[in-house]
């Protein structure tokens, strides 16, 4: 487990992060959580299950053809999860 997801458990903002991630994802992408497991279907259809909140992180800010196209939020998500758990200390 990433000291991000270990954070997010600790201070009870799990669910807090992912009514924000949903937020910046573009129209036709869905993210769903269960347990410390993510799944994000893409616009392309394309369903991707992370086991930790790093690995979601890493593929919304990846380069790789088409993915990018997935986040359309004004911060990028590894900041906005920063910010969630910078502000509940």
């Amino acid at each position: 487990m990433s000291h991000t997801t270990a954070t997010l458990n600790r201070l009870g903002r799990k669910r807090q992060a992912l009514a924000e991630l949903r937020r910046g994802l573009a129209p036709g992408c869905s993210l769903t959580l269960m347990g410390d497991g993510w799944t994000l279907r893409r616009r392309t259809g394309r369903q991707d299950v992370f086991a930790d909140v790093e690995q979601l992180l890493d593929s919304l800010d990846s380069p790789e053809a088409g993915t990018s196209a997935d986040w359309t939020g004004a911060e990028t998500p590894r900041a906005l999860v920063r910010r969630l758990l910078t502000r509940a200390r």
